[in-house]
């Protein structure tokens, strides 16, 4: 009888205790992370980012909702608030919902979620990039091969066209897809373990077994990032905000790097708190001087650093008002090969990096989506060909002897190399996937723009010209029925300088692509 009891007992607290753990995993945490300050700046925390925006996705009966998809070249090409401000006389809104590497794969397992925001239209832009190209693989792919590859790189040689037997290896895909790759694991774990039980079987018992942990328990489907909106509250209000990825303040009239350095001397628009300016900025080397001066070109600061490192600058401004502008100058010129050499090809000086929030009081939420205009992009249009082929070699393969610095760009160049050598267009399930994604929308009543976005024409030239190129464009003009258009972008950018690698637009170049955007949304939203 006390056996019973005992076991009734445990049975009882086992049951107790999942009750608990599930109301606080399920209800208690996801109400704190998605209900906590989003203050995270620009391309940061990507998974929690797109988790809590999708989240906020509403559109009203009166508007007309436009949801764009796609992968980091979506959001490298789209500017919604630039786009919105064209389209709001029509009662058209756009929305992102869009995340890094968001493969048609992922938009296929999304597509319920993306129908449930009612949007009128759904703005896909796709790369080729984000077709997971990294699982092409040819017959007899050796070593001296590959090396071959890599090499010739950035030369058309027809010395290395001529692959035999290119196929597509699913095999890899699943096996990378259930063990590694964070959409399947962080953002839908159950749907795709539900759809591809069998294949993700064959990748081993344990991937199941973290695949269902996964779908059950929020708290390790989300742990990677869980923190991440916390830290940077933490950072933003009770910090100095000398911990960031990108920079947020107050961009002066000589621009700013996204990483918040500035030119060795500018003037800046600086919000100020009862007439005192307190901010935190960096010097690279021990012994800067740092002068600012007003508004009337009075010295309001003038000290030499003996130590490098974050300093705070306070001094009170006379005017005792709530702006003021300076001028700001340093007597250190830093190379930006020396402080991080990986950023940019060809060398650029800095003089003092600024502290996250510089000279703005307001610490803004909901700016994670919200692209600023950066020194690293419009130095690109200033260079001529040359420059920019040097710069351009060196940033994105970085051959100095040593392997590339961006080894996955690397690959997708070889892959577009062999599908160069394809003589047929073929599919694989990423291309599939897109049009099982398309017919669904169409069959909720929503219309589908399909956007072909452009490539730096240094890589497109290695395959436009190739059958398989040519059936790649065939398959999207014809993928869905009335509710569905294509439009290709690539000609609408052929200065190489617009990019700022195979893909991604400079900013500068992603106000010409936004505008060209809403224009194609509009045309889509108002046909009769």
């Amino acid at each position: 009888m006390n056996q019973k009891k005992l076991k009734f007992k445990i049975l009882y607290l086992s049951i107790l205790f999942i009750a608990l753990f599930s109301f606080i995993d399920r209800i208690v945490l996801e109400n704190l992370l998605f209900g906590f300050p989003n203050e995270l700046e620009w391309d940061t925390s990507p998974w929690f980012n797109f988790l809590e925006k999708r989240r906020r996705i509403e559109f009203s009966e009166n508007e007309k909702g436009t949801l764009i998809v796609g992968s980091s070249v979506a959001l490298y090409s789209s500017l919604p608030e630039r786009m919105n401000e064209r389209l709001k006389d029509k009662s058209i809104r756009t929305e992102f919902y869009s995340h890094p590497a968001l493969t048609p794969s992922d938009f296929y397992f999304y597509k319920e979620d993306i129908a449930s925001k009612k949007p009128k239209l759904v703005f896909f832009v796709l790369n080729p990039a984000d077709l997971q190209l990294d699982f092409l693989i040819t017959e007899k792919e050796s070593e001296a091969r590959l090396a071959q590859y890599k090499q010739n790189l950035l030369y058309q040689e027809k010395s290395i066209i001529g692959f035999q037997n290119l196929e597509y290896s699913e095999k890899a895909l699943d096996d990378v897809s259930a063990k590694t790759r964070h959409q399947n694991r962080m953002i839908y774990p159950a749907q795709y373990l539900r759809e591809k039980y069998q294949d993700i079987l064959k990748t081993g018992k344990s991937a199941v077994l973290s695949l269902l942990s996964r779908s059950l328990f929020l708290v390790i489907r989300y742990r990677s990032f869980l923190y991440d909106p916390m830290d940077a509250w933490i950072e933003n209000h009770l910090r100095s905000g000398r911990s960031y990825h990108y920079y947020t303040g107050i961009i002066p009239e000589e621009g700013i790097y996204l990483r918040g350095w500035a030119k060795p001397e500018f003037s800046i628009d600086c919000e100020l708190k009862n007439g005192i300016f307190e901010q935190s900025v960096f010097f690279q080397e021990k012994d800067t001087n740092l002068k600012i001066w007003g508004e009337g070109k009075p010295i309001l600061f003038d000290k030499t650093f003996p130590k490098s490192g974050w300093h705070t600058i306070k001094f009170a401004v006379p005017e005792k008002s709530d702006r003021t502008k300076l001028r700001i100058a340093s007597d250190k010129k830093i190379s930006s090969l020396q402080v991080d050499s990986r950023i940019f090809g060809t060398e650029e000086i800095y003089g003092i990096r600024l502290s996250q929030n510089f000279c703005r009081n307001e610490i803004r939420k909901h700016i994670s989506y919200i692209r600023i205009p950066g020194l690293d992009d419009s130095r690109l249009s200033k260079m001529d060909d040359t420059i920019y082929s040097k710069d351009y070699t060196e940033r994105i393969y970085g051959y100095k002897g040593e392997s590339s610095k961006m080894s996955r760009l690397v690959t997708l160049r070889m892959a577009k190399i062999k599908l160069a050598s394809s003589p047929k267009f073929f599919t694989w399930s990423e291309l599939e996937y897109l049009k099982k994604a398309i017919e669904y929308l169409e069959s909720q009543g929503i219309q589908v723009v399909l956007v072909n976005s452009p490539e730096n024409p240094i890589e497109r030239e290695v395959y436009e010209s190739s059958p398989w190129y040519k059936g790649y464009i065939s398959y999207l003009e014809n993928l869905g029925k009335t509710k569905y258009h294509f439009k290709n972008a690539v000609f609408d950018f052929e200065d190489k300088k617009s990019f700022l690698d195979p893909h991604h637009l400079t900013y500068q170049a992603s106000e010409k692509s936004s505008d060209l955007y809403a224009d194609w949304i509009l045309e889509t939203l108002t046909e009769k």
